[in-house]
């Protein structure tokens, strides 16, 4: 027993100055015959197992559709190849499609049998290089759409643009309408002791 005290005392030693600055912490491994460590991390594994117990799945799928291709797209920016860029930045354009289907559409998705496998095994086949399933859609299904509506996203961009340039343009010229105006403070101050005299005599009532 001495000897797995140790052990776990070698291993969470480092945990020792954060679990110290709690007392509860201190009085449990004074009375257990453990370092502070120990407890703060028996804790933190218990919280983990819950979390993992409650939210595996979710985790599971956030790791391998999320946090690996982002490690390995940080990994692509910083070598001096471009062509690894290219293939994750199709895999998030792929990506950012698929998270659209599924805001507007999820609820067909989920009537489908065994969906969340199904998606699972998607984005594998969309990560693995041996399928580079995400090239494979870009190139069959979201270049020629894109392409063949080229025109209309365009119009929709320079309307779009056009729109919040004018909405711009708008505010700034109220504003230095407002400002030029030596009154506003006035009005403003005046409107202000209104809205507090209506207050009290509400209340006052």
């Amino acid at each position: 027993m001495d000897q797995v005290k140790q052990q776990i005392k070698a291993n969470t030693a480092i945990l020792d100055p954060y679990a110290a600055m709690v007392p509860v912490f201190k009085d449990i491994s004074a009375k257990l015959e453990l370092n502070p460590g120990a407890i703060l991390a028996l804790i933190g594994s218990l919280g983990l197992l819950i979390l993992l117990v409650m939210q595996g799945w979710t985790i599971l799928l956030t790791t391998i559709t999320v946090l690996y291709p982002a490690v390995l797209s940080i990994r692509a920016i910083e070598s001096s190849d471009d062509s690894d860029d290219k293939v994750w930045l199709t895999y998030w354009m792929v990506f950012g499609v698929f998270n659209v289907l599924e805001t507007f559409f999820g609820f067909i998705f989920w009537f489908i049998p065994y969906w969340s496998w199904l998606r699972l095994g998607l984005f594998v086949w969309l990560l693995l290089p041996q399928f580079n399933g995400a090239k494979v859609i870009y190139e069959k299904g979201i270049r020629p759409m894109l392409s063949s509506h080229k025109d209309t996203i365009d119009k929709w961009i320079a309307m779009t643009t056009s729109a919040a340039n004018s909405a711009k343009e708008s505010g700034m010229q109220a504003a230095r309408e407002a400002a030029s105006d030596p009154t506003l403070l006035a009005k403003g101050l005046s409107a202000a002791a209104q809205a507090q005299e209506q207050v009290k005599a509400a209340t006052s009532q």
